[in-house]
């Protein structure tokens, strides 16, 4: 709904980029980064601690990571000490 405010030229809204990718393709909004460098931060997946260690859980995680790298636009590999509290 942001978005489709902004299209229409009846607001602005701060989203990650690869949210808004496919409205930057069509031409439909135009993107500014926040400071000079823009604004980057961690993405983190949340989930049940009695599910932490189900084989379906490790393989949503695993896939997720994979699909992330691979198809949204800008995402950067987590710092080593990242991934070594993720897992």
């Amino acid at each position: 709904m942001m978005v489709q405010l902004v299209v229409s030229n009846r607001g602005v809204c701060a989203l990650p980029n690869w949210a808004m990718h496919e409205y930057l393709e069509q031409g439909y909004i135009k993107a500014l980064k926040l400071g000079e460098k823009g604004l980057w931060s961690t993405l983190y997946a949340a989930i049940r601690e009695e599910q932490r260690d189900m084989p379906f859980m490790a393989d949503f995680l695993k896939t997720a990571k994979a699909t992330c790298f691979k198809t949204l636009p800008q995402i950067r590999r987590p710092l080593p000490e990242a991934e070594a509290i993720s897992g």
